[in-house]
């Protein structure tokens, strides 16, 4: 149970991982990509966007088609997105592969939540919904630190690397 805990807590903090992660760069991103801080901005604006529409999205289509399948595909699409992220030679591009990364890390959000309810009787999924709570308190006031390090050390796009290397290793404790 301890493992499937680990791993659900990794699922759900996608999304405030790839928010706090990345704000201390926004003065770097604007500097590279020659964009006012407004559009920098709308970076972080799309991905609330994504990840609204991605929870309307993964829980119909888990149900439906089993949590597997769109498991894997959201967290393919999340490595691939935030690739793109790190490559991206404008804003423009930058706010497009955002939206689409949120739209990816959507999926371990939802779906950790349904393999709770799937796999634990109400007392069980108290206690591991509060370990998921527990774990999902620390990427908001670690994050920042972490991707301010980053930043410093190795630039903002390393950032993006580093949200791609957190979900491929996702993709693989799921896997096996």
């Amino acid at each position: 149970m301890r493992r499937l805990a680990v791993i659900l807590g990794a699922l759900s903090a996608f999304g405030s991982l790839s928010i706090d992660m990345y704000l201390p760069s926004f003065r770097a991103i604007s500097l590279d990509l020659a964009a006012s801080e407004a559009q920098v901005q709308l970076t972080l604006a799309v991905f609330f966007g994504g990840l609204g529409l991605g929870q309307t999205l993964y829980g119909p289509i888990s149900d439906r088609y089993g949590r597997m399948r769109p498991l894997c595909f959201g967290l393919s699409l999340y490595v691939i997105a935030s690739a793109a992220c790190a490559l991206a030679g404008s804003v423009e591009g930058l706010v497009a592969w955002r939206f689409v990364q949120s739209i990816g890390g959507c999926a371990g959000i939802v779906i950790a939540r349904a393999v709770v309810r799937d796999r634990f009787d109400e007392r069980e999924s108290a206690r591991v919904f509060s370990i998921l709570m527990l774990v999902m308190g620390l990427p908001p006031v670690l994050a920042p630190l972490v991707g301010g390090q980053i930043l410093v050390l190795f630039g903002w796009r390393a950032v993006f690397w580093t949200l791609a290397a957190f979900g491929l290793i996702c993709l693989a404790a799921v896997l096996f």
